[in-house]
């Protein structure tokens, strides 16, 4: 696995924003990161699936950006 997959590739826990030819593909919590696919648990309780093989190959030839959220972010300004 390239540097950069290794940076992008989403695991079990993390907020993410995945981007497909620069538009929001998917966005939320990712609830399964494994060697087969994705899941990502967005808006409304709706789940989303990505194969790895979709990911991977979108990563490569830069299709598919995979944005991580910090540690501890809400979505919302703590004031």
């Amino acid at each position: 696995m390239t540097l950069l997959k290794r940076i992008m590739w989403p695991r079990a826990g993390e907020e993410v924003t995945i981007l497909q030819h620069g538009k929001i593909f998917v966005e939320g919590h990712v609830i399964y990161s494994g060697d087969d696919s994705i899941t990502i648990l967005g808006r409304d309780a709706i789940t989303a699936t990505v194969t790895a093989k979709e990911l991977s190959d979108g990563i490569d030839d830069g299709s598919i950006v995979v944005k991580k959220k910090p540690a501890g972010w809400t979505g919302q300004d703590k004031h």
